[in-house]
């Protein structure tokens, strides 16, 4: 009972207060009268808009880049776990072919920049083919 004591001080001083000032008005209040509804129906449906606004807002321009070029860019990336992640990341003009799992990031290869890279991976599909050909 002790714990509600402040509250009940605060709400019986309040509707003190109210009753004082029906009788020194002559005027009889209601809490919930139209007009005071309309005024917080309003003001609630004006916060909620500007929450509305100001989400879409950041999720149009969330993907602009804020200051300049960053040095990381991201080239691609699977997934070869529940947590892990093989990812091809170009950083000034370097690829590296990243594992990514939580709590650690680990350079797995440092891959040939440009059109290097595409010229090993062309040479080394046309090595693959030729030994399954050669089989078959």
């Amino acid at each position: 009972m002790l714990r509600w004591t402040p509250l009940l001080l605060l709400i019986s001083d309040t509707l003190l207060a109210v009753e004082s000032a029906e009788k020194g008005l002559g005027v009889k209040t209601t809490p919930l009268g139209t007009e005071s509804l309309f005024q917080t129906a309003g003001g609630l449906l004006l916060i909620l808009g500007l929450i509305i606004g100001g989400a879409w807002l950041f999720k149009r321009y969330a993907h602009l880049p804020m200051a300049g070029k960053g040095y990381v860019k991201v080239l691609g990336g699977a997934s070869v776990g529940a947590r892990e992640r093989v990812v091809v990341v170009e950083v000034e003009n370097a690829r590296l072919l990243l594992g990514v799992a939580p709590g650690q990031v680990r350079t797995l290869y440092e891959l040939p920049a440009g059109d290097a890279f595409q010229q090993e991976l062309t040479k080394a599909h046309g090595e693959g083919t030729s030994d399954r050909t050669a089989v078959s």
